[in-house]
């Protein structure tokens, strides 16, 4: 009896090895692969990861032309009816466009920080008819909070109205100003005898060499 417990404990009846169980997970994989190569026969141009139930695209992963290591967009897909769903781009820096699932059309794009794509630096919004931009979220700097909201005449694709972040409760568009200002418009030139106060203080300055911080 003592025997037979034994074993029990070293060899339980559920125990299931790990191993052995991930090499037979990969042996009914859910996607299979087809590599395209380039003119060459050597450098691989893209990656096409395909449903092995539906037969239909899942994944394309374009590589960079002189350096097939380098990914340079991975375009997504719907598993059921094939139809593009999503792009990353890693050209530059890293965007992501997304597409509407029926039309096929581009619904938005998001744009990330070309020093750390993990903050967004701005989303632009598409017209479903046009493709054109109508809408530009500019974000600040921690990459989550919005700074700007520009809206844009999908066929004049100039600005009808923008809003900063510290109006978005109440959203009422801003119209932008028809004149702009001058930097240099408002400098008034100043006296003679300012001028010449100036030139002195300055002379003295360099004669004794003295430093501006120095002043009080």
């Amino acid at each position: 009896m003592k025997l037979l417990t034994a074993l029990q404990k070293g060899f339980p009846e559920k125990q299931e090895d790990s191993h052995l169980k991930l090499l037979y997970s990969n042996m009914h994989p859910e996607t299979r692969e087809e590599i395209i190569y380039r003119k060459n026969g050597k450098s691989i141009d893209r990656v096409i990861e395909i449903d092995v139930a539906t037969g239909s695209r899942v994944k394309t992963t374009h590589y960079d032309y002189f350096n097939d290591k380098k990914i340079r967009s991975v375009d997504e897909y719907d598993r059921k009816s094939g139809k593009k769903i999503r792009t990353v781009n890693y050209v530059l820096y890293k965007s992501i466009d997304e597409y509407d699932i029926n039309s096929g059309k581009k619904l938005r794009t998001i744009n990330f920080n070309i020093k750390d794509e993990t903050k967004i630096s701005s989303i632009q919004e598409y017209d479903p008819e046009t493709g054109k931009i109508i809408t530009i979220s500019i974000y600040k700097r921690d990459g989550k909070t919005v700074s700007i909201i520009k809206k844009i005449d999908p066929d004049t694709q100039k600005v009808t109205s923008w809003v900063n972040n510290k109006n978005f409760a109440s959203y009422t568009p801003v119209e932008p100003a028809k004149v702009m200002t001058r930097s240099y418009d408002n400098i008034k030139i100043p006296e003679k005898k300012d001028r010449e106060d100036i030139a002195r203080l300055i002379d003295n300055l360099y004669r004794n060499q003295l430093k501006f911080e120095n002043i009080r």
